[in-house]
């Protein structure tokens, strides 16, 4: 009777080494990503380093929990320049270096800040519901960012999710803003993916 058990045993002995070696293999994959859940977009081409001791703007805004303001290049006098505008209304102007003009603001520019839990977060101005470059949303001091077109709120202290739909509107998806990875060492302002 021993010598009949034996090839069973062995045999669930090696599945279950399979069963195991793959679960191993599956929890190291979903582990070593820190875009496991797609939290991070790679939509658009993003890199920028501002240096906040160089912008009023940038200064009150990553001091400051709860504000964020627009990142943008513009052409000002016929010399491109990055516009910063916070939430807040103030307004200026950054020199625009090499490095930042050879690499894109994401899709309608960029949303920088500090949480009002105290962490830097960075997202496209652009609506990623209308998808569109000129579909920027504005967003006041509460931390609520707004779509003129189709009137979705984003909360961009709870990772830019959607805080209010219209009741009427017909949405093709429903999803948070892109955002992007962000450092901030009380100096530099380094938004990338």
């Amino acid at each position: 009777k021993d010598r009949h058990d034996y090839p069973s045993k062995r045999i669930m002995v090696l599945i279950m080494r399979k069963v195991f070696i793959t679960l191993i293999s599956l929890l190291i994959l979903c582990g070593c990503s820190d875009d496991a859940t797609s939290t991070f977009s790679n939509r658009e081409h993003v890199y920028c380093a501002l240096d906040v001791l160089q912008s009023d703007v940038l200064f009150n805004v990553m001091g400051n929990y709860g504000q964020f303001a627009s990142v943008r290049k513009r052409v000002v006098d016929g010399k491109t320049q990055i516009e910063l505008v916070s939430s807040s209304g103030l307004k200026g102007y950054y020199p625009l270096n090499q490095l930042s003009n050879n690499y894109g603001f994401g899709l309608g520019g960029l949303i920088v800040g500090t949480s009002n839990f105290g962490e830097a977060l960075c997202y496209d101005l652009s609506c990623p519901i209308c998808d569109r470059a000129n579909r920027r949303l504005s967003f006041t001091n509460n931390g609520y960012a707004k779509c003129g077109k189709c009137g979705v709120t984003f909360d961009l202290n709870n990772y830019g999710a959607i805080y209010q739909v219209p009741s009427d509107a017909q949405l093709p998806t429903r999803r948070g803003l892109y955002r992007y990875r962000i450092n901030y060492n009380g100096q530099i302002v380094n938004a990338y993916n």
